[in-house]
């Protein structure tokens, strides 16, 4: 649930500059105020936005495996993951794109490039032709994410097994953290890996977002193909949306 709190004086609209949430989650309840942007916004601000909210959910997350007396074992340097096939809502892919516009011209050619690489590796890889329908089971959806980590395309954004895009990573980069060695995260399907269970999936909450405002299905993309997308997609993710609408729309869909 999310209601507004406005501020505003003589004959002009009251601007909202505050949802106050609460998010129910398998970890309990989420109460707080949500700063909201004045006007309207395109859904790369959202996903940008909703960042915050995002780590607060992960917060909640952790704390209750510290409770059981688990420990995150993830740490800088560790990118094992940054070769999975990461995916990532239409509003992300979007905030993606921006954050890789604003790069300095010698960074952005870079990533760019290993973007291209990743890209022509996939489809070489036959890639390109396998897709999973609403039908999909667990077992096709593992099998597929296997394959994809044996060819080991790392993240076009990771540097010297870093994040280099650490602030702007997407929200199921953020969630996935596991509490077994690191390094069994390097074979998967081989040795055990214990993820730490997500309050509420911010990538499927903002995909279902995407998809209400814009019509459709909601979908993910792979991060090694979003920049793409995104251009492709570019019209729809230049389209604004009153904010308070946008925040609010996104609490109440996670909600449910």
């Amino acid at each position: 649930m999310a209601t507004s709190e406005s501020t505003g004086s003589g004959d002009s609209s009251p601007i909202p500059r505050s949802l106050h949430i609460e998010l129910q989650t398998r970890f309990g309840l989420l109460r707080g105020n949500l700063a909201v942007p004045a006007g309207s916004m395109r859904l790369s601000e959202l996903a940008w936005n909703a960042l915050t909210l995002d780590e607060r959910l992960i917060a909640m997350s952790i704390a209750s495996e510290e409770k059981a007396g688990r420990q995150v074992s993830c740490r800088k340097g560790c990118g094992a993951c940054c070769r999975q096939a990461v995916p990532v809502s239409p509003a992300e892919a979007w905030m993606l794109y921006d954050v890789v516009a604003a790069l300095p011209p010698g960074r952005k050619s870079a990533v760019l490039e290993r973007f291209a690489a990743a890209r022509g590796r996939l489809f070489a890889a036959g890639f390109g032709d396998r897709s999973l329908g609403g039908r999909a089971t667990d077992k096709d959806v593992l099998a597929l994410g296997l394959d994809y980590f044996k060819l080991g395309i790392p993240c076009p954004f990771l540097e010297e097994e870093s994040c280099s895009i650490h602030t702007h990573r997407p929200t199921s980069c953020r969630e996935y953290l596991v509490t077994s060695p690191a390094e069994n995260c390097a074979q998967p399907g081989v040795l055990p890996a214990s993820p730490v269970p997500t309050a509420v999936s911010m990538t499927e909450g903002l995909s279902k977002l995407s998809a209400l405002v814009l019509g459709g299905e909601p979908q993910v993309i792979p991060m090694t193909l979003a920049l793409d997308w995104a251009l492709e997609h570019r019209e729809e993710g230049q389209q604004r949306f009153d904010a308070a609408f946008l925040l609010g729309s996104l609490v109440d869909l996670m909600s449910r």
